[in-house]
């Protein structure tokens, strides 16, 4: 094929096969069908634009006027493979195509072979269809074969497709062949399977060859039927005798009801061949492979309950095969024999039809067919192959584990047994804790905080409450602290859940690794995740400020500030005569972080009746706190703050910070410091109130200036006297350096 050909072909291929990908996966107004119907009939419009474009269709390949591609892209042997399915030989494609016949077409293609043979095949649809825009061309694999058993020398070299479901493999005279051979001799049906797996890919993967064999009997079947009837019923006896010669591993899946149930016409033949089968052939194959040492095998339990499916008949058959394996008068066999009761009671006792559902396990077989293998497909982007990938992946396998035993502790209904898997459980948690697996830790501690909790056995709630202990040991708050130096909110989510799940035992050793840790993410996420607690953590909380650790008691001031509200002050008051400076420190910052009244009258009782060393310690915070929230509270405290004794310096510093911060509630505050009058010291009070005037004059705000001139006028004699010295001084130099400042 020449290459710029091959190139329209292969873009043409591509698109096609992901269109019909999109037209089988999504509704119809899906943004996605929509752009893949554009980009098919675009490459159609390209790879046709001389003409009409005419591609017979191979098993694994296309070709025009018989011309192959010298490199083929895969997408051209998937697009060939699907179509190889539908028999189609051949596509004719009009340049006048678009997206709406595309879409018709491509959604003919999604419906499996099978049900379309059923419906008549793809030709006979797309033909009702009335479109001839596109043209299909499919071939009757029964005339086929009607043609060779004719005499008629068939040339299968050019046969590109064949019926069978499931095949990426042409039928060739040596198939027909033994097909043939089957009518006079069921034995040959040896060389038939050896045929098919042949043909099939090595190691036949995806387990073909019990679909494969049973569509190529049901083939045979169908040509005797439609070409000799008269022949027919014993044809039917000699493939009904034939399959008793295939080994469990093929015969198991050909008979088994649930994959039939996905094909209603093969599941008819298949009941027509097992009602030609009487006990003692079925004895007879079961005999033999006892005798084989496979009787145990879970295929032959398949293969005998699908020859058999009437649980009383089975019974029968055991009997007689009982007797073909140890026949009477025989020397007995102790091996044997031992090796017919394991068989006898598998065989008796096998069944799963309580755990799968005909519906469940016939949507499997189907689905089966439309697999992908996502490492070699070429259609989709690769974020969308990632993202399919990762339902697979490593996280994803750990969930469903972890789903798994949670599924089991809710049913085990003895003790015993549910400490075996709550003991499993717990090294799961361990493991998922190291590699920072927080949705499947969460998933495991939220099973046992639910059977702690509600179990209706008090027994299995005290295990379960045992458990949650033993998950805490000191490792593993370590290791959940390893893993939260990230910014990814879905991690700490998943921690935070694994956390709430083992309760308030978790908020102490939760609470001992944030007052070590150092690092400004993680305890920042440590308190949020203590701070989901709620009402049971603020209690928490409180028994950690009597920590004699002095790093603890830091961190439930901490805590104490994050929870927040008037509840806290309480706690955070009784911190500010901490022997510990840092605790202190921390605790005088929460108070006055609270922003409310109560928590600065609670800061001037503490500098009223503390230590120097307490004094300094809560100024030198509510210096370095911002402007807004500093300018609170020091207001506060100059209006509450009473005089006298080492109380005066505090004042005389704090109206001197007011200066500095300005702002309407600092001139209030400084205002108030001016009406006030000292009985005992009235020095010390004009000495304040001076510096209040000349902190007014700093600020230079008209209200401000105000003040002053109020002052002036009806203050207290010496504010009086010293607003009248600064107005007549001026008040544009201190307040142009106040604000310098």
């Amino acid at each position: 094929m020449p290459a710029d050909l091959a190139a329209r072909v292969t873009a043409f291929a591509r698109a096609c096969k992901a269109a019909a990908r999109s037209v089988a996966l999504y509704p119809g107004e899906h943004p996605a069908v929509a752009s893949a119907l554009e980009a098919v009939t675009a490459a159609a419009g390209a790879s046709n634009a001389s003409g009409l474009l005419q591609l017979s269709v191979l098993p694994d390949g296309l070709a025009v006027a018989g011309r192959v591609m010298a490199r083929q892209d895969p997408a051209v042997s998937d697009l060939a493979s699907l179509l190889h399915r539908h028999q189609i030989g051949q596509l004719t494609i009009s340049p006048l195509s678009d997206a709406e016949v595309w879409r018709r077409f491509l959604a003919l293609l999604a419906i499996p072979p099978d049900q379309a043979r059923m419906r008549g095949g793809i030709g006979k649809l797309w033909a009702s269809e009335g479109e001839t825009r596109i043209e299909v061309c499919t071939l009757d694999y029964n005339a086929l074969l009607r043609s060779r058993l004719d005499g008629d020398k068939a040339t299968w070299e050019a046969i590109v497709t064949s019926c069978l479901e499931g095949t990426a493999f042409s039928l060739d005279d040596g198939m027909v062949e033994l097909l043939l051979d089957l009518v006079a001799d069921p034995e040959a049906i040896d060389r038939v399977l050896k045929a098919v797996e042949a043909r099939l890919p090595a190691g036949d993967p995806e387990h073909q060859t019990p679909a494969v064999v049973a569509r190529l009997l049901y083939a045979v079947a169908q040509y005797v039927a439609s070409s000799a009837p008269d022949q027919a019923e014993r044809v039917m006896v000699a493939l009904a005798d034939a399959i008793t010669r295939i080994p469990p591993e093929t015969l198991g899946p050909m008979v088994g009801r649930r994959r039939a149930a996905a094909h209603p016409d093969l599941a008819r033949f298949i009941d027509g061949l097992r009602g030609r089968i009487d006990d003692r052939t079925v004895a007879r194959y079961i005999a033999t492979e006892v005798r084989g040492g496979r009787g145990t095998s879970r295929r032959l339990s398949d293969a005998f309950c699908g020859l058999a499916p009437d649980p009383d008949r089975r019974s029968a058959i055991l009997a007689l095969a009982r007797d073909s394996v140890q026949p009477a008068g025989a020397d007995p066999d102790t091996a044997l024999a031992q090796a017919w009761r394991q068989s006898e009671d598998l065989l008796l006792a096998y069944s799963d039809e309580k755990f799968v559902s005909d519906e469940y396990d016939a949507e499997l077989s189907r689905i089966g067919a439309r697999a992908v293998d996502l490492e070699r497909d070429h259609t989709d982007p690769s974020d969308v192959l990632a993202a399919w990938s990762a339902t697979v992946g490593e996280g994803s396998l750990r969930l469903l584990d972890a789903d798994l035993i949670a599924d089991l502790l809710q049913l085990q209904p003895s003790l015993a047994g549910w400490r075996e898997l709550a003991a499993l459980a717990t090294q799961r948690v361990n493991v998922l804790l190291v590699v920072g697996d927080f949705p499947a830790a969460a998933r495991l501690s939220e099973a046992f905080r639910a059977q702690a909790d509600g179990h209706a056995d008090s027994a299995v709630r005290a295990a379960a409450s045992e458990a949650i202990q033993q998950l805490l040991t000191q490792s593993t708050m370590r290791h959940v602290a390893s893993h939260l130096d990230t910014s990814d909110r879905a991690v700490v989510n998943a921690a935070q859940r694994f956390c709430l799940a083992l309760g308030t035992v978790a908020i102490g050793p939760l609470a001992e690794v944030l007052s070590r840790e150092e690092r400004s993410r993680p305890r920042q996420h440590f308190i949020d995740i203590l701070i989901g607690f709620g009402a049971s953590g603020r209690h928490a909380v409180e028994r950690l400020r009597q920590s004699p650790n002095a790093a603890v008691r830091r961190t439930a001031v901490l805590l104490l500030r994050e929870f927040g509200g008037r509840e806290a002050l309480p706690e955070l008051a009784s911190l500010l005569d901490d022997t510990e400076p840092h605790v202190q420190r921390e605790a005088t910052r929460a108070i006055a972080m609270l922003g409310i009244d109560s928590a600065h009258d609670t800061l001037a009782r503490a500098i009223q009746r503390g230590t120097e060393r307490t004094r300094t310690s809560i100024l030198g915070v509510l210096w370095t706190l911002p402007d807004e929230d500093a300018e609170q509270v020091l207001s506060h405290m100059v209006v509450h703050t009473p005089y006298g004794g080492a109380l005066w310096p505090i004042h005389e510093r704090l109206v001197e910070r007011l200066g500095s911060l300005g702002g309407r509630t600092s001139v209030q505050a400084l205002s108030t410091v001016l009406q006030r009058r000292s009985f005992r010291s009235p020095f010390r009070m004009g000495a304040l109130q001076r510096l209040a005037i000349d902190a007014l004059a700093r600020i230079g705000s008209r209200e401000a200036i105000e003040t002053i001139e109020s002052t002036a006028e009806y203050g207290p004699r010496r504010a009086r006297a010293a607003a009248r010295a600064r107005l007549a001084a001026g008040i544009g130099r201190p307040a142009a350096e106040g604000r310098m400042r």
